[in-house]
């Protein structure tokens, strides 16, 4: 028995993307390995029999893109436009391998749907900010430059973003011609189409100052292009929609009762107008957090004339069936967390984590769970795989936490160890028994490793997660109480030699702990924001999230913002602290992370900051490979620099 190393991340698979043929029982999903040589992911295409569990590689070439059934063994494949700004499609014959060009759309394409006949509904990136029929010379004379006249001005993952816009269009593959559907200061949000491709329905809100949450819901005639508004933009938040057994299923709010925390209700469309059906509290899709995931899933399904859906409940994420009625039921339980789902006739696939395991694919039918592939068995095959051991506790305001321990590989019941307490982001997310290849790492170098749910997690309804105006209070409180449990459920931890770690909110909270408590002998403060007022103007959900989670603005409530901030308890600061961050980060900006680190050497206080090119907020999840691999590797220094002496 080996421990898990950080550079075992190199032999794990991600699947995601399950999608089943309309046409036939075949389904297709992708698989993602990591690449050292390229320092980058190859993503192949595999196909399984629904029925027969049987699989086959249909891709070699590492690059595979977004896809989708054009008719019976043959798919539509995305690929990266010959030209900048567009994207080209090919059709792939799924017995023979054989690729064949199909069209090139002169835009950034985010998603293509195929509709009735040769039509396909496109999601794409348009820059406003510039004319469309600018020349090529033109637009490369204004390639030094950056328009920003909106809120907000950049986005994590993509760059500068104001001005532009995700716009919805027809195209007719037999015409050529493309028709746009969207105006030109309207953000689209999510797409849901008929059986028979002849409606489309669509999310999103026009805006020329600043993006808001609120979404109107709209209804195209796909023969006639005519748009019904359904909905204002300005009622309600509105998240996924979906049609099933031909009903419209919108996941709504009115953000009245709890603000950003509330969870959305299902509505169905009736008579043009959206009708309540189930009042839900609990958060669609997974939230259950990992850093062995990679790639898109699609949370919701038809299953037999009603919406399947999946739900994060507690440690686990499972789905859950809606009829048109509000009744709803769990589909069946699954001891780990299903990310992903499609359904072939009266077989539900899903892709999965079990605990302690990697992805897998799996069936259900007839009451019976099924794994179909088994492509991460190697990954773990002779490694120690420590056991999230179940360490809950009800706090002093009588509300049960739940957290585990993971055992150091090794464990020696007369040794001592030193112990790390690891917070999830957010905040609202939740640890469940998943395999987090962070936390092994650790425990395979001798730590335990210590992580809870504290109030402000997922899982447990919008109540318990929502602490707006009381970031770093009752969560503090959770965080430190949970300390102290689990020192007295494991005489083995030397209390001298703790660490504590997180990133985002798991960031903020490392951040707020060093300057509220002494007890941890090192600190690794990742991807982290420290100060609410500044941030509100520079992170891409500052204005936003601060404003809501903060109760404040920088105009309005500037003293409770900076009762809130990490940074005012710098000068309390003594433990020794490594910043880690992402130079095109821009949900917890780089100047977060600068604004901490400064003031810690301004008060003599121990630190140091590692920062990574070319990543963003996502590098611990889908960074690059080697830069994974060097982030777990200045968390181990820093921690055997000072919890191991």
């Amino acid at each position: 028995m080996n421990p898990i190393l950080m550079e075992d991340l190199l032999g794990y698979r991600f699947l995601s993307g399950i999608t089943v043929s309309p046409f036939e029982n075949r389904a297709v999903f992708t698989v993602a390995v990591q690449d050292a040589r390229s320092n980058g992911y190859k993503k192949n295409l595999w196909q399984v029999d629904p029925f027969t569990g049987k699989t086959e590689k249909l891709t070699s070439h590492g690059k595979a893109g977004a896809f989708l059934f054009e008719k019976a063994g043959t798919l539509l494949c995305q690929k990266p436009g010959k030209k900048p700004g567009t994207t080209d499609y090919e059709y792939l014959e799924m017995d023979t391998g054989k690729t064949e060009p199909a069209f090139t759309l002169p835009w950034a394409v985010n998603k293509l749907e195929k509709l009735c006949g040769d039509l396909y509904l496109v999601n794409a990136d348009i820059d406003t900010n510039y004319p469309e029929d600018m020349t090529e010379e033109e637009r490369k004379a204004e390639e030094d430059y950056i328009k920003v006249g909106e809120l907000p001005f950049w986005d994590n993952g993509v760059g500068y973003v104001s001005g532009h816009r995700d716009t919805l269009f027809l195209y007719n593959k037999k015409t050529g011609e493309k028709k746009r559907i969207t105006g030109e200061k309207f953000a689209l949000g999510n797409t849901a189409v008929s059986a028979d491709g002849k409606k489309v329905w669509y999310t999103g809100a026009e805006y020329t100052q600043m993006k808001l949450d609120k979404s109107g819901l709209y209804e195209l005639d796909v023969l006639t292009g005519k748009v019904k508004e359904l909905l204002p933009q300005d009622k309600m938040r509105i998240g996924q929609i979906k049609c099933a057994g031909g009903e419209l299923y919108v996941a709504a709010s009115f953000c009245d009762k709890m603000g950003g925390t509330e969870k959305n209700d299902w509505y169905i469309l009736k008579g043009g107008k959206l009708e309540k059906i189930l009042d839900n509290d609990y958060t669609i899709g997974c939230n259950i957090t990992t850093d062995c995931r990679y790639g898109r899933s699609s949370s919701m399904a038809e299953y037999q004339g009603k919406l399947l859906y999946l739900s994060t409940v507690e440690k686990t994420c499972f789905p859950k069936l809606l009829g048109p009625d509000g009744t709803m039921e769990v589909l069946f339980p699954f001891d780990g967390a299903v990310d992903g789902v499609a359904v072939c006739g009266d077989t539900v696939l899903f892709t999965a984590m079990k605990k302690g395991k990697l992805q897998e694919l799996w069936c259900w039918k007839d009451g019976k769970i099924r794994q179909l592939t088994r492509l991460n068995t190697h990954a773990l095959s002779g490694k120690y795989v420590g056991e999230p051991e179940y360490c809950g506790f009800v706090n002093s305001q009588g509300t049960r936490i739940d957290g585990w321990i993971i055992k150091p590989f090794g464990y020696d019941e007369n040794k001592s160890y030193p112990a790390l307490l690891s917070m999830h982001g957010g905040p609202c997310v939740a640890w469940g028994e998943l395999f987090v290849h962070e936390m092994q790492m650790l425990a395979g170098q001798g730590y335990f490793v210590f992580f809870c749910n504290p109030r402000g997690s997922d899982g447990r309804g919008a109540k318990f997660a929502d602490i707006k105006n009381k970031y770093g209070t009752v969560d503090f409180e959770d965080f430190m109480e949970f300390t102290d449990h689990v020192l007295e459920c494991c005489p083995r931890i030397d209390k001298n030699r703790l660490g504590v770690l997180g990133g985002s909110y798991g960031g903020y909270m490392t951040n707020w702990i060093i300057g509220n408590t002494t007890r941890f002998a090192a600190a690794v403060s990742q991807r982290s924001f420290c100060n609410p007022i500044s941030d509100f103007g520079n992170s891409c959900i500052g204005y936003t999230f601060d404003a809501k989670e903060f109760a404040a603005t920088p105009w309005n409530g500037l003293d409770r913002m900076w009762d809130h901030a990490p940074l005012k308890y710098a000068p309390y600061v003594k433990t020794p602290t490594l910043f880690i961050h992402s130079l095109e980060d821009y949900n917890c900006p780089l100047s977060q992370g600068f604004e901490m680190f400064a003031a810690l050497k301004y008060h003599g206080v121990t630190s140091e900051m590692v920062l990574f090119k070319g990543e963003n907020h996502e590098l611990s999840r889908s960074g690059k490979p080697l830069h994974r691999q060097r982030r777990l590797k200045e968390i181990l220094r820093w921690f055997e620099t000072y919890l191991k002496k």
